[in-house]
């Protein structure tokens, strides 16, 4: 699966599903979620969308960065 990694060196994981021709749909979860939260909708979104489903740092696949 995918990952970028962003300026301060923290490493976001994404997974990118549902239609190749459709608009893109950012997915992002709540404060401390990773991208299985989008479990039930992943099918009915991606009929219509290309979604981009993050994981928040320090969830999921994506850096746990140290400090605050």
């Amino acid at each position: 699966m995918p990952d970028v990694l962003v300026e301060d060196g923290v490493r976001i994981h994404y997974e990118v599903f549902g239609n190749r021709n459709g608009p893109p749909l950012l997915m992002i979860q709540g404060l401390g979620t990773d991208s299985r939260g989008w479990a039930i909708q992943r099918l009915s979104l991606g009929r219509k969308f290309r979604c981009f489903a993050v994981d928040n740092r320090g969830t999921g696949k994506s850096d746990r960065p140290s400090g605050p």
